[in-house]
């Protein structure tokens, strides 16, 4: 096997990991562990008395996934 031939099998190989990345079901499953992530963190802070809470959530599928958190005061 080439070089070449290699390079298109290991290319064809990361496409259909990239496609799979953006299956709704894993996407879905995503979304509910980072709500469920935020409910006991939230439940957490609010257990030690601190006035932060996560307020919303970001999730960017690529390779690799990222998550990010909103963190804002309550108001009183």
């Amino acid at each position: 096997m080439s070089i070449i031939d290699k390079a298109k099998e290991l290319t064809g190989q990361a496409v259909e990991k990239a496609g799979d990345l953006g299956g709704d079901d894993l996407i879905v499953n995503t979304i509910i562990r980072l709500a469920e992530k935020k409910e006991r963190i939230n439940k957490l802070l609010e257990e030690q008395g601190c006035d932060y809470r996560i307020s919303g959530i970001d999730v960017e599928n690529g390779i690799p996934p990222k998550a990010s958190f909103s963190v804002e005061r309550e108001s009183e």
